[in-house]
């Protein structure tokens, strides 16, 4: 056998390797596409009705039985076997510290409690009716986004933390829907995240939910039968059982806490107050103060000069003066005689020699 021969038979026997590499990928990922595609898609949910059966945090069948100290919030009622055990105002070693209305005391089996049983029933078969997508039996590990869900077992459990996705949507809606039970284990748990809230997940169960000690539940639990909790629970939502036309369905409680559910208001997107525009005051314009100029100040400070009468001369009639005016009278002494000789040099000597005297008359 040649080289050539050789490469020729390799590439024959390696060909049909390939094409069935090749199917076999493509079975692996058409059934990867499939589990995607089925625990993927979630169904369309709309919110389930309570009517008046919201007002209760344990709504029961055929009665509550506590053991140990237990907390709820919310109002208790049991319609139509109305008994409770184990409801002792706290403190106690077997007590209840309730924040609500209890409908089974003084008024056992009141017209409320059987109006909030026919509620039950109505919100019960609203969750059942809505479309399922199909998803793990166990919850815990899952995210899952608003929408209604069950499994092909026709149960679910929750050994772990199951995480429900709101997507930013506070009114986003799960809803489980069990053919027979839910129960969960110690380390049970729900985490909550972008928006999603407890009032709006609800629980149907078509037989009965056991919650396991310590675990942590949210949302609303509507059993066609019982719900049993263990010791220290948590549940954030409530627990109604005895969905059924008999009403039968017993809640028992072992030092648990439940907290009725209530959405929270949506908070209203605040308005940007507007930036004021600061207002401008003119400022004033200071008076000028005038200016003196030293002309003006000299001209103020120089007292207007008077005027000196021009020497007169001596005429015939009297005196007179520049302007030619004759003075005919005078009141004062009059020179009567023209003073001749010498006049004084200012010396004490004398010009010409002669005396000037002047005589005047009175």
């Amino acid at each position: 056998m040649t080289a050539m021969q050789a490469r020729v038979l390799t590439q024959q026997i390696a060909r049909p390797r390939r094409r069935a590499w090749s199917a076999t990928s493509a079975s692996a990922a058409l059934v990867v596409g499939l589990l995607v595609a089925m625990t993927g898609s979630a169904q369309a949910a709309t919110t389930v009705p309570l009517g008046t059966a919201g007002a209760y945090a344990i709504l029961a069948g055929s009665g509550i039985t506590n053991t140990g100290v237990t907390t709820i919030t919310g109002d208790v009622g049991s319609s139509p076997t109305n008994s409770e055990t184990g409801f002792a105002a706290c403190p106690g070693a077997t007590c209840v510290a309730l924040t609500g209305a209890n409908h089974t005391a003084p008024n056992p089996n009141d017209a409320v409690t059987q109006g909030a049983k026919a509620a039950l029933t109505n919100a019960y078969n609203n969750a059942a009716g809505q479309t399922p997508a199909v998803v793990l039996t166990e919850l815990a590990n899952q995210t899952l986004v608003a929408g209604v869900y069950t499994s092909a077992s026709g149960t679910f459990g929750m050994s772990g933390t199951l995480t429900l996705d709101g997507q930013n949507n506070p009114d986003s809606v799960f809803i489980f829907q069990t053919a027979s039970t839910l129960i969960t284990g110690g380390t049970g748990n729900i985490n909550l995240i972008r928006g999603a809230q407890s009032c709006n997940i609800f629980w149907k169960i078509g037989s009965a939910a056991t919650l396991g000690a310590g675990s942590t539940l949210r949302g609303t639990v509507m059993a066609h039968d019982d719900i049993s909790l263990g010791s220290g629970v948590t549940v954030d939502g409530r627990l109604m059982a005895g969905e059924q036309a008999s009403g039968a369905g017993a809640v028992t409680l072992i030092h648990d806490t439940i907290i009725r559910s209530v959405c929270a208001a949506p908070v209203p997107t605040p308005t940007p107050t507007p930036t004021a525009t600061p207002t401008v005051t003119p400022t004033a314009t200071p008076t000028a103060t005038p200016t003196t100029t030293a002309a003006s100040t000299s001209a103020a400070a120089t007292a207007t000069p008077v005027a000196k009468p021009t020497p007169g001369v001596q005429g015939a009639a009297g005196v007179s003066g520049a302007t030619g005016t004759t003075i005919t009278s005078f009141t004062g002494r009059q020179i009567s005689q023209v003073p001749s000789g010498s006049v004084h040099t200012g010396d004490g000597s004398m010009s010409g020699g002669a005396c000037a005297c002047l005589l005047v008359h009175p």
